[in-house]
């Protein structure tokens, strides 16, 4: 039986957390502010829920085999308690967060655990606590390795696949692409991503996806010409009132996730020397909608 310890008990923690809660191999543990009783995840096709066990304080927390790091980018350092207490011989921190700089953020923290970068696939909002509206299938793209073994291998069984990636890289500055495209649109105008059909705001949006994927050429992604062209396209299909993380996080009143977006492509592109004036300008802007937000983790 393997312990696993769910951080971040949100959209993401939500989605991935329930499956494991229900499978009678593993001891999972919700590391939350306040206890819920069961997590309940909303499908397309049916209605996914279990019954939790909750721990509410970092001291009464037990290391783990596997770390379900599930808080965003800018909560890392709130959960450095957190991840203390969790850590032990072997341990596996899977971070399923957005973003490029998986590593940086966490190994600080890490306590000479093995870090897994993982790119999450899986549209999903946080309705209320422990009650999550999944909207699409749920993939998980980790970095290749023993802990991505180890992570395939908790979710045997589920309906959850496990693809680990030999070129972590491109998967990741990929899917940034994809949230650079749609978000900060959606989070700047308050609309759903029915305003990427917009012909200006578009436009916007492609020339972000292509800064975006400068950079990542630079750190050795292999990216399309026209991935710029091709995301905002795919986008533009979508229901026009879908939202985005961002989005829902302006709308609840949280802190939305530019740290790991826009300012992970001025940061490196600057490192790179690659000239990145609209995330720089779209950056500030998602800042200013930052400045007066405070929240908790996990």
């Amino acid at each position: 039986m393997s312990k696993v310890a769910v951080l971040g008990v949100g959209a993401i923690g939500g989605v991935f957390g329930v499956r494991l809660c229900r499978m009678e191999k593993h001891d999972v543990t919700l590391c939350v502010r306040k206890p819920i009783e069961k997590i309940v995840v909303e499908t397309p096709d049916s209605v996914i829920e279990s019954k939790v066990n909750c721990v509410t304080d970092s001291s009464e927390a037990e290391p783990v085999d596997c770390i379900l790091l599930a808080v965003k980018g800018h909560q890392v350092t709130g959960v450095a308690g957190w991840l203390e207490a969790l850590v032990g011989d072997g341990t596996v921190i899977a971070v399923l967060q957005n973003g490029v700089e998986h590593r940086e953020r966490v190994e600080p923290y890490a306590r000479g655990a093995e870090v897994v970068p993982v790119v999450v696939n899986c549209p999903a909002d946080r309705l209320s606590p422990g009650h999550v509206a999944q909207q699409g299938g749920a993939q998980l793209v980790p970095e290749e390795g023993r802990g991505a073994r180890f992570l395939a291998a908790l979710y045997e069984g589920t309906d959850v696949p496990v693809k680990p990636t030999s070129d972590f890289t491109t998967a990741s500055w990929a899917k940034l692409c994809n949230n650079v495209g749609a978000g900060p649109a959606t989070a700047l105008t308050n609309k759903g991503r029915g305003v990427l059909r917009e012909p200006d705001v578009a436009e916007l949006c492609r020339g972000l996806v292509r800064e975006c994927a400068a950079v990542g050429r630079a750190e050795g992604a292999v990216l399309a010409d026209d991935v710029a062209e091709r995301t905002i396209e795919r986008l533009q299909d979508a229901d026009p009132e879908a939202t985005t993380s961002m989005l829902v996080d302006r709308r609840a009143g949280r802190r939305i996730e530019a740290d790991v977006m826009t300012g992970a492509v001025v940061r490196i592109g600057a490192r790179r020397g690659i000239p990145t004036p609209l995330s720089a300008a779209v950056h500030a802007l998602l800042g200013s909608i930052n400045m007066p937000v405070m929240e908790n983790t996990p």
